[in-house]
């Protein structure tokens, strides 16, 4: 039988790899939904740009805290 998934407060805090995943995520997703607009003839881009720009500053903010948590595991040595 599978061990059962832990509750979230048992997992602990993301790591700086969690955060650049995500960020990757966001940014890839970013640059999908501006293809996307591009591919389909500009029609939607009122849309397509807020979106994108969103998920490129999250993509940057998580970026950023991968950055300063890579750092204070290099100091901690984990």
């Amino acid at each position: 039988m599978p061990p059962t998934p832990s509750a979230p407060s048992e997992k602990g805090r993301w790591t700086s790899v969690h955060y650049s995943l995500l960020a990757f995520g966001l940014n890839a997703a970013a640059l999908i939904v501006l293809f996307a607009n591009l591919l389909t003839g500009n029609t939607w881009w009122q849309i397509a740009v807020p979106i994108a720009l969103g998920g490129l500053l999250l993509g940057g903010l998580s970026a950023l805290q991968s950055r300063r948590l890579r750092s204070k595991e290099r100091r901690n040595g984990l």
